[in-house]
Parts: structure tokens; C-alpha cells; sequence
């Protein structure tokens, strides 16, 4: 006899409990991530009917075996709740990733095909070294998604510190000079770069606030403190730009966290809170650059980023050059048949397929690409989810920002570093962008049942009774 019909004798003896019930029901569970969550629901009903059966003079004992049996069969049950408490692939959103990845490369291949360099050598050689960071990204992408990212939660401070102490000790012990600034990490066969390594503290800072809920005005101390690290270092890396992206990013996501009432302060301290942080933390930086960085450097940077045509970067300058005279469809006529390359070509790859392919390839492209982050940035925002809630909207934010500072460099407006996702072509920031679309595709995945977990802890998991 199996243990399913064994536990239906019981059941129709009555001698079957509460805790039995929900262990032969969550047993039919796949996930086990919906187990806790479906077990706390159907134990909140089965007592609610005992106490009904107990007012009418039942005994306690037999009053839930009565719900218990009331509830119905534990293996069809379960089966049935089997049926909607699964993970739902989000199979369109993974084919708009691969279309984009693809598209991405082939703006890429298809501008630098134009592209020579000073001397008029061809530059397609560095093509397939992107195109095995993008493969490589992909799988790295499918690991996250399958991931069960609700368990960051309780682990974030000390991923976070791990990161951030893991950045500073590498460029200490094996930084790397290239283009002026000490921000790669040499490892022999492979160089990170430490500005796109901070870019994972986005998830994981929602993540330490998610830890922090409840804690009231302590709470929030500690979470604006946790701010400071990240954009630290990124400035020490010479990379200012990263470091507004991810004050910026950061300052969103608290901002929610203090508007939902996560550290159970009144509201208006929560709006004290929050514009404080908001107008407080980017006025420091301000007094701090003015104050203690060189003043002729912060001018010759600004100079770059906004600057007049002889200080323009050469990035900026051929932006111009491929867009002026632009045509919707075909080659702008304008232009010669190749261009000497930027030091990356990817930087104005969106402006060299409008110039040699026209302005409605490269709206494709861009199009596509908001889509599908203003689709990410919606899920997020309907996550039943605390926790998936925050770090969608982080991951989706800091994807944003970066890809509007991309449309402004190829529109020749000003000129910033990003990583934009699928344009920007790189090993550490292709790697760090692919886990972060597997990071979303797993909140999407399991936006129906992932369980609020407390901080640290993991849910008791309900399996059969062997």
C-alpha cells in the first residue's frame, strides 16, 4: 500500500491531524518555496473552522479532525494548489533578452565593420571575444534565474561587505593602472573591472534594507550608512559617473523602503527621512568635490562631460559626425565608408548603425531595449514580494539610468561612462549585467510565491511524512 492511499485510510477513519494534513498536501508541492506559505494558509482555515466546530460543543480533538476532514482529500488538494503555486517562466521575456543580446552584437559587428583605426587597419578582431562574453553571460544568466533570490535577504550585509572589502583588497593588493585610473583588478588571465562589480551592490543594498525593516529610526541610520561604501570606492576608481549612478539608485530604493513604511516611523519623519537623505547625502558630495578635489581637474572633467568642441572626447565628437545628415533607412550620405574607432567602438555603436544603417535600425534597437527594462520595472513594481519588489525596482532603475546616459553619449549631448545593457560590450560588465537580468528573471519567476522571509532566517519547509 503507498503513502498516499495510507494517508487517505487515515483520513477516512478520522484519526488524520493538522500537521499530517499539511504534510501529506505540501508533499504534493513541487516548489518547495511555496510549501511554508501554502501550509500557513490552509492551518489558518483548518483552525478557523476547529474553533467553529469547538463553539458548538465540540472537544478540541475531535472538533479538527472534523476540519480536517472537511478540508478534502490532502493528495487533491495539494495537487490542485500544485497547479498554481509553481514558478511561470517568463519564456517572452527571455526571448526578448536573446533577440536584444543578438541585435545588441550586431550593432556592435556591423558598426565596427566601418570602423579602422589610426592607421587604417580593420578592428572586427575583438568580435568574437564579445560574442563569448555575451554566450558566457547568457549561462551565467540561466544559473541566477533558476536561483531562489528571497534567501539574499538575510545574507545581504555580508555579501555587501564581502564585495566592497573583496574590491578594496584587490585594488590594493592587484590594481591596475589603464587610461589614468586605478580601477581594474589584474588576476593573470583575467582583469575585473571594479566599477562594474558595483553595480551588484544595487540588489543587495535592497536587500539590507529589507533586514532592516521594522527597526524604526536606527534602522534608517544604518541603511543611509550603507550607502556611503559603494560610491566610495567607486570615486577612488575615478569613476564619479558610478558613483552618482549608484547614489542615485540607491536613493530611489530607500525612498520606497521609507514610503512603505518598512522602518514603522509616523510619516511625516518618514518624508523628514527621506528628503534628508535625498537632498543631504548628493549636497556632501557636492561640498566635498568643491572643497577637496583639485579644482582644475573637476574643470578639465567637466570640461569632457560638457565641454566645448576642442575639449570634446572624440566619442562625442564622432556621435555628431555619424548623426548629422542621418537618414531614416540606408547610409548617411554624408559620411565616408569608414570612420576611424574610438578607443571603444561600442560606445557609439547606436549612433553608427543610424548613420550607415538609418535612424529607424537604431530606434529598433533602443526601443526594444527600454521595453524590455519598463517591463521589468512593472513587474516589479505588482511583486506581491517585498523583497523582489525592491530589488527589481533597484536592478531596473540602475539599468535605466545607465541606458539613458548611453542614448545621451550616441546623441552627442554629453559624454559619461555606462554599461548599457546589450551595447556595451566588456567582460566584467557583460558578466555583471547578465546576472543581473538572471537576478529579475528569477523575481519574475516566482512572483506568485515567493515567501517573506525573516531576516536570517529560513522558513520551516513542510515534506511528506516518510
Amino acid at each position: 500500500m503507498n503513502k498516499d492511499c495510507m494517508h487517505r485510510e487515515r483520513m477516512n477513519e478520522g484519526h488524520m491531524n493538522c500537521e499530517e494534513y499539511l504534510s501529506t498536501l505540501t508533499g504534493q508541492i513541487r516548489c518547495k518555496m511555496a510549501r511554508g506559505e501554502v501550509a500557513e494558509e490552509v492551518r489558518g482555515h483548518i483552525e478557523c473552522q476547529t474553533r467553529a466546530f469547538m463553539s458548538e460543543g465540540m472537544e478540541r480533538n475531535e472538533a479538527e479532525a472534523l476540519a480536517v476532514r472537511e478540508m478534502g482529500d490532502p493528495v487533491e488538494v495539494g495537487n490542485e494548489l500544485n497547479k498554481i503555486h509553481r514558478p511561470q517562466m517568463p519564456w517572452g521575456t527571455i526571448a526578448l533578452i536573446v533577440a536584444l543580446s543578438i541585435a545588441g552584437y550586431l550593432a556592435y559587428y556591423l558598426f565596427t565593420a566601418k570602423c579602422v583605426d589610426e592607421a587604417g587597419n580593420s578592428i572586427t578582431g575583438a568580435g568574437m571575444r564579445y560574442l563569448f562574453y555575451i554566450l558566457v553571460g547568457l549561462a551565467a544568466m540561466t544559473g541566477v534565474c533558476f536561483a531562489d533570490y528571497t534567501r539574499i535577504a538575510g545574507r545581504a550585509r555580508e555579501l555587501m561587505a564581502v564585495l566592497l572589502l573583496g574590491c578594496a583588497a584587490g585594488l590594493i593588493l592587484f590594481g591596475a593602472m589603464l587610461n589614468g585610473a586605478v580601477r581594474w583588478i589584474y588576476l593573470g588571465v583575467m582583469t575585473v573591472d571594479v566599477l562594474a562589480l558595483l553595480m551588484l551592490t544595487v540588489p543587495l543594498y535592497a536587500g539590507i534594507l529589507y533586514y532592516y525593516r521594522g527597526r524604526g529610526m536606527s534602522g534608517v541610520i544604518k541603511a543611509v550608512l550603507w550607502i556611503l561604501p559603494g560610491c566610495w570606492i567607486a570615486m577612488l576608481c575615478g569613476g564619479a559617473w558610478m558613483s552618482m549612478i549608484l547614489m542615485a539608485t540607491y536613493l530611489v530604493i530607500f525612498e520606497i523602503a521609507v514610503c512603505r513604511r518598512w522602518f514603522c516611523i509616523s510619516g511625516r519623519a518618514a518624508v523628514t527621512a527621506g528628503c534628508a537623505v535625498g537632498a543631504g547625502l548628493p549636497a556632501a558630495v557636492l561640498i566635498w568635490m568643491i572643497y577637496f578635489v583639485d579644482s582644475s581637474y573637476l574643470q578639465r572633467r567637466l570640461s569632457m562631460i560638457f565641454g566645448v568642441e576642442e575639449n570634446m572626447p572624440y566619442a562625442r565628437v564622432l556621435a555628431g559626425e555619424l548623426l548629422d545628415g542621418s537618414r531614416l533607412l540606408g547610409k548617411n550620405p554624408g559620411l565616408s565608408d569608414t570612420v576611424i574607432a574610438p578607443p571603444d567602438p561600442s560606445e557609439a555603436a547606436l549612433a553608427g548603425i543610424a548613420g550607415y544603417y538609418g535612424i529607424l535600425a537604431a530606434l529598433a534597437v533602443a526601443g526594444g531595449l527600454l521595453f524590455l527594462l519598463l517591463r521589468f520595472l512593472r513587474i516589479s513594481l505588482k511583486q506581491r514580494n517585498q523583497l523582489g519588489m525592491l530589488m527589481g525596482i533597484g536592478c531596473a532603475v540602475v539599468f535605466l539610468i545607465q541606458a539613458g546616459i548611453y542614448f545621451a553619449n550616441n546623441m552627442g549631448i554629453f559624454y559619461l561612462g555606462t554599461y548599457c545593457p546589450f551595447l556595451s560590450m566588456g567582460g566584467s560588465g557583460t558578466l555583471v549585467i547578465y546576472v543581473l537580468l538572471g537576478l529579475m528573471l528569477s523575481i519574475c519567476r516566482y512572483r506568485n510565491i515567493a515567501p517573506e522571509r525573516r531576516p536570517g532566517r529560513v522558513r520551516k519547509e513542510y515534506r511528506t511524512v516518510k
